[in-house]
């Protein structure tokens, strides 16, 4: 069993449906109502998780319901929660969503609440956890300097890093320096390297760009084509994802990051661990909500 550490944000998403949106200033009665546990570092613990990974989650949450709720439930998943600090001046981390039935499109607020309070200082008092670890996986819903000295402090341990660059910031040549595999999908991508991968001459240029910057890998996630894995010694595959009717794209790449992470912390080679990761993802698409949509690893066969 791999030893993950996630370190990222934890959120409670309010959805609420309706046939059309509203506009600025109009009222719309809603169809459903739904609270469902979310944020990326939390999505990607749970996935990690059911992939059956030994999980640590290090986050941090407010002094409410919201936060004791989200702690509660991420045990249901033998997720250990002994690093999910809690503030006592920020509420826990929520995403407001309105979902437009018909259109279907959504509008979304995130109030990152305690997420953005996750410190330097927070991450130390984890470290011989993360020093113990065969994968510490990362994404950009905390401070970026919690972020940078997280990845460094993984690398001083020898533990393999993978960074999930969303939501899409600048990254520091301190960052790159320290990220073995990088995550990114199309709109990330075109965001750290100007090339949006919309064909197979981009797919590649941007990969070769990306490859430039990290210790080990790139893989990009490419939706309905699947995801692009290169690496430093010259491999590189497309792994097509399978065809599904998509009912709910929610955390579809914090599913595939989380089994990701968990194939890699295992030993895995990273093209077995992506065919596994898409096969998760793909379920999770066919599915309502964040992470009542992530499969068990059992679901896979």
């Amino acid at each position: 069993m791999g030893k993950i550490v996630v370190i990222g944000s934890v959120n409670t998403d309010m959805v609420a449906s309706a046939p059309n949106l509203p506009v600025p200033g109009e009222s719309r009665l809603a169809t459903s109502f739904n609270i469902h546990f979310g944020g990326k570092g939390a999505n990607q613990a749970v996935a990690a998780a059911r992939a059956g990974g030994k999980v640590s989650l290090i986050a941090k949450v407010g002094h409410d319901d919201f936060g004791r709720d989200a702690i509660e439930n991420y045990k249901k998943d033998h997720i250990s929660t002994d690093y999910i600090f809690v503030d006592d001046t920020e509420s826990s981390g929520v995403a407001l969503i309105m979902v437009g039935d018909v259109s279907g499109q959504n509008s979304i607020m995130v109030a990152p609440g305690a997420n953005h309070k996750l410190s330097i200082e927070d991450i130390k008092k984890a470290e011989d956890v993360i020093a113990k670890a065969d994968v510490v996986l990362v994404q950009l819903e905390i401070p970026m300097e919690t972020v940078l000295f997280s990845l460094q402090l993984a690398k001083k341990h020898g533990v393999t890093t993978i960074l999930n660059p969303g939501p899409a910031k600048y990254l520091s040549e301190e960052i790159w320096e320290n990220v073995d595999y990088i995550t990114p999908n199309e709109s990330e991508t075109h965001f750290l390297v100007g090339v949006n991968p919309k064909t197979d001459a981009h797919i590649k240029k941007a990969s070769a760009l990306l490859l430039e910057k990290v210790n080990k890998g790139v893989i990009l996630t490419l939706g309905q084509r699947g995801a692009y894995y290169s690496s430093k010694e010259g491999k590189s595959i497309l792994v097509p994802s399978i065809r599904v009717s998509a009912v709910d794209t929610t955390a579809a790449g914090d599913v595939f990051n989380g089994y990701l992470a968990q194939g890699i912390s295992e030993g895995l080679w990273v093209r077995n661990s992506i065919i596994i990761a898409n096969k998760a993802a793909t379920i999770s698409v066919t599915r309502k909500g964040a992470q009542p949509s992530i499969p068990h690893k059992g679901e896979l066969k």
